[in-house]
């Protein structure tokens, strides 16, 4: 097939889904509104740079006319509605599949009356959306989507590529606590709390070695909380890493931890469980479909910066620590591997293509 594909160019989600649906022997092209280097197929920058975001999509709604018009795609596919989304019904793109983020749904569409307007305007337009947590349909379908429409299933992680390394498992409960960050240092994703949680460990005299990999407006933040907490020698920032250190950092962590205060199914948990880490994580919908509370880890509540430290000392001891490991790594085989995804996006993408129900 013929994929044109409209998203952010930078983002490294982008640039993931652009080389599955190459791989599979799709011709792709990308248009984006900022410029990407190497996302891995031909890629267009439209419209014009301006700085304000919404004059900035507005004005590449010809370029994507352009674009459908030379490329004359089989099926468009948009991620993330405010933006992409509403640039292909702008655009006249016809069939097209609709992939909502999470925060287009969660946060931006409950901004203000317009944003809520518009998000109706684009879910009502899109013949297929895809959504990645139930939460998110239910929002879909709140927001004016026709239920018929929304196909719910976890983007999914490279479960061969994140596994469980035979030699961390081995000297679990040796040395210090090896807890994992992988979140950006984001308000959303409360790395105060997380930094304060430490802090208390570190009162307690319990032993542990943090790693936070991720960058951020929060990083000058994150690293005066290390400071007010005197933690500084037991925590490393990483900032942004690739996805081979990722990979590393997964292998060598005993605990991943995620405080975010809003999410849909969120990577980063998927492949910490793919990976055979037990997440402690907060008790919010989209967690809750992957983690039940000392099952596949822990839950605790958003905000609760001593809850969150009990849980990590608690982890360190508790006899199901190994099973609830195993059941974590269980639940993403079965609901969790990208490679399902794809192929069933693929047979999905093949009936909307032919006019066909999906």
């Amino acid at each position: 097939m013929r994929i044109l594909l409209l998203a952010h160019g930078p983002s490294i989600h982008t640039r993931r889904w652009a080389a599955a649906y190459r791989s599979r022997g799709h011709d792709v092209l990308l248009l984006t509104a900022h410029e990407a280097k190497d996302a891995g197929v031909p890629t267009r920058v439209v419209g014009r740079p301006w700085p304000v975001k919404a004059l900035r999509y507005l004005s590449a709604v010809q370029d994507v006319r352009r674009g459908l018009l030379e490329f004359r795609p089989d099926v468009t596919i948009a991620h993330f509605l405010p933006n992409y989304g509403l640039l292909a019904v702008l655009a006249g793109a016809r069939p097209w599949l609709l992939s909502c983020w999470g925060s287009d749904l969660l946060v931006n569409a409950r901004r203000t009356p317009f944003h809520r307007a518009r998000a109706r305007f684009v879910l009502r337009k899109a013949p297929m959306i895809h959504v990645d947590a139930a939460n998110l349909s239910e929002a879909a379908v709140e927001l004016g989507a026709d239920p018929r429409s929304v196909w719910t299933r976890a983007w999914g992680v490279d479960t061969a590529a994140f596994h469980p390394d035979g030699v961390a498992a081995a000297r679990a409960g040796q040395g210090p606590l090896r807890i994992l960050w992988t979140r950006q240092l984001e308000a959303v994703y409360d790395p105060e709390t997380f930094v304060r949680a430490l802090g208390l460990l570190k009162r307690r005299a319990f032993p542990f070695r943090a790693t936070m990999a991720g960058s951020g407006p929060l990083r000058p933040s994150v690293e005066t909380w290390i400071r007010e907490e005197g933690i500084a020698g037991d925590v490393s920032l990483e900032g942004f890493v690739g996805e081979d250190r990722l990979r590393e950092l997964y292998r060598n962590a005993d605990r991943y931890v995620s405080i975010s205060r809003s999410d849909s199914t969120s990577q980063s948990l998927l492949e910490a469980m793919s990976s055979g880490l037990l997440p402690i994580v907060t008790d919010i919908a989209g967690n809750r479909e992957w983690v039940t509370h000392r099952r596949e880890g822990y839950l605790v509540p958003v905000g609760d910066a001593e809850a969150l430290a009990c849980a990590i000392q608690e982890s360190a001891t508790d006899p199901e620590s190994g099973a609830m490991r195993a059941r974590a790594r269980a639940r993403v085989l079965d609901r969790g591997s990208f490679a399902d995804t794809l192929a069933e996006l693929d047979a999905r993408l093949q009936a909307l293509a032919s006019g066909r129900s999906a």
